[in-house]
């Protein structure tokens, strides 16, 4: 339940980039017993970053009751943080904050819980990972943990082959860089938007990817951040695949784990790490060609 009582008592949010945010707010006002529906109209999109009002103060004397409040990203393709916030002129108390893919949308309901969706419709569970992560700041997921990866000289696959790593993401995590560290061979004359890292799920269908490098370079054991060219929220916890696309002369090594024996275990359904499409240039395949287990094994962090 939440209760406006004073004349200065407001209901805004702050949205942190140019989206395109629809807010819709539900009340009851409640004058000494005597209840009313205040004339509360959906607000015109929310189209800059800004603090807007969504529910104004009840008048003198009035108890406004907000039952409910419905938040949606309309945007085709911005995402944006939202915060909700209690106002009364001179304080204000978080009520909420989330980020809204283009698509999604958070909602107050009657009961006081929040609920966020996605651009389907289905609602987002969080669950805690059942380790923490060691990973460098900021990273909350990895292939191989940190503190166990043995930075092996890895070749991994060839020029114009993707090579997909399995990772394992919980519910709720907002993929948006992805990191992946060379070993001890540099790239060397690289194709111009010939390197490309992206997110994969277990069909291997891609759902995230950085944008295109231009002329690009991978100089010997340095690691490399790239950033999604939209985040992605992870719907469901479980298996997804870090995809690798190098096109050059000389690809780069890459650290990862000691080569398996012959990559049995590795290759068993589902298969943990191999080369996946061939023939690439300058795009990531969607979906991904089914997977060929390999011995080597990629070191790679999400954050």
């Amino acid at each position: 339940m939440l209760i406006l009582s004073s004349t200065t008592d407001i209901i805004r949010v702050v949205t942190g980039a140019s989206a395109s945010v629809t807010v819709s707010v539900a009340a009851v006002d409640n004058t000494s017993g005597t209840i009313t529906v205040p004339d509360l109209p959906p607000l015109a999109p929310i189209t800059t970053a800004a603090t807007t009002t969504i529910c104004a103060a009840p008048a003198s004397g009035v108890q406004r009751n907000v039952k409910a409040i419905f938040l949606t990203n309309n945007h085709a393709t911005v995402a944006t943080t939202v915060v909700v916030q209690r106002y009364n002129g001179t304080n204000s108390a978080d009520l909420m904050g989330v980020t809204l893919l283009p698509g999604e949308n958070c909602i107050l309901s009657e009961d006081g819980s929040w609920h966020h969706h996605d651009a389907q419709g289905g609602e987002y569970t969080y669950t805690v990972p059942a380790r923490g992560c060691l990973g460098a700041t900021g990273v909350f997921a990895e292939t191989i943990p940190r503190e166990l990866c043995p930075e092996v000289n890895s070749t991994i696959g060839a020029s114009g082959t993707l090579f997909l790593q399995a990772i394992y993401l919980n519910a709720g995590q907002l993929v948006s860089n992805i990191s992946i560290s060379s070993a001890t061979t540099a790239a060397a004359t690289p194709t111009s938007n010939g390197l490309l890292f992206g997110l994969y799920d277990a069909s291997r269908n891609l759902l995230a990817q950085c944008a295109a490098q231009g002329a690009w370079t991978w100089a010997a054991n340095t690691i490399k951040t790239l950033a999604m060219s939209t985040a992605y929220r992870v719907p469901t916890s479980g298996l997804y695949y870090i995809g690798l696309l190098q096109v050059a002369t000389t690809i780069a090594t890459i650290k990862g784990g000691t080569a398996r024996t012959g990559g049995q275990l590795g290759g068993l359904a589902p298969i943990l790490h191999g080369t996946s499409s061939t023939g690439l240039t300058t795009s990531l395949p969607n979906p991904a060609a089914a997977i060929t287990a390999g011995t080597a094994s990629m070191y790679a962090g999400v954050s």
